[in-house]
């Protein structure tokens, strides 16, 4: 019988942890800066921002670090096997994989499942063959803790909590109820939101649509003055500041900076309401492996490797 993974569960909690403890996973933040911009369609950032929230994870026996995307909007575990016939202790740089030839506990199933051990626990994962050119740099796998309709596999799965408890929204002189379910998408670079809250936001701040980006955008020297989002939840308000939610590390080419605020019927994934990366550079997410729960405290330095994401 397959063993299973805990649940997990997504709570706003102010904890305290021990440096010693080695039930914890802290996310890496991993921010790039932009080389091009969107066309005509919808404004994105630069691809490999999908690589953003790692996790490093000891796989198999003996032990080997490995570096894994973290995401909840897909629900399977997988890992990228590398090649049998390359010598990977002088490959440079390392391949983006995980040797599983070098494992005694590694076990092959199918030609998409096979099992191991990762954190001292073995469970079964999906496996997926060497790709050079698909692999962002040290990124071995993916660890999805979607729900399970995401998944795309029979199989073990980490359950996230969503934040259901949202009662309201807070944007400036912009107050309402919004009784909806927030989900914290990793692997999305804005914060998506039903069009008719969309438009009484950006009307009411001066944040306008650019036809010729596919995006909303600001004057760039207003991230001082522009109000933080706050959802407000019965554990307490999640802010996402100016400075997370207005991109500023390459204006536009008419000199103006991207708001990451979308419609999320138009371009997101399901929910009505979520949050991307922002929420995760503005606090600091503590994964507890053999817990069920997620803990987040607030960060006091986000830029590129942040302190509590360093490690």
């Amino acid at each position: 019988m397959m063993p299973k993974l805990p649940v997990l569960f997504l709570l706003l909690l102010v904890a305290v942890f021990s440096p010693g403890d080695a039930r914890k996973v802290n996310l890496q933040i991993r921010r790039h800066v932009p080389k091009r911009f969107g066309s005509r369609s919808h404004y994105h950032h630069d691809p490999r921002d999908e690589n953003l929230m790692t996790m490093v994870l000891t796989v198999g026996r003996p032990l080997k670090l490995t570096h894994l995307q973290f995401d909840t909007t897909v629900a399977d575990v997988s890992l990228s096997i590398c090649p049998e016939n390359l010598d990977l202790e002088n490959e440079f740089p390392p391949l983006a994989c995980y040797n599983a030839s070098a494992s005694r506990t590694f076990k092959r199933f199918t030609a998409n499942t096979a099992q191991d051990v990762i954190k001292g626990e073995t469970f079964t994962f999906i496996t997926k063959e060497y790709n050079a050119s698909a692999n962002g740099s040290e990124i071995a796998g993916q660890v999805g803790f979607g729900w399970p309709s995401l998944r795309k596999y029979p199989g073990d799965s980490y359950y996230p909590k969503d934040l259901r408890s949202v009662a309201n929204l807070h944007f400036g002189k912009f107050n309402e109820s919004i009784f909806g379910q927030v989900v914290i998408a990793t692997n999305r670079e804005y914060i998506g939101m039903p069009k008719q809250f969309l438009t009484q936001l950006t009307s009411l701040h001066g944040i306008t649509w650019e036809v010729d980006y596919g995006a909303y955008s600001v004057e760039c020297d207003r991230v001082g003055s522009l109000p933080d989002l706050n959802f407000v939840t019965a554990g307490g308000v999640v802010t996402v500041p100016a400075k997370s939610y207005v991109y500023t590390w390459e204006p536009l080419s008419n000199g103006r900076c991207v708001v990451s605020f979308e419609d999320s019927k138009a371009f997101g994934f399901g929910p009505d309401w979520y949050i991307g990366i922002q929420i995760i550079v503005d606090y600091c997410v503590t994964l507890y492996w053999q817990d069920p729960m997620i803990t987040m405290t607030k960060n006091a330095w986000n830029s590129g490797y942040s302190g509590c994401h360093a490690g």
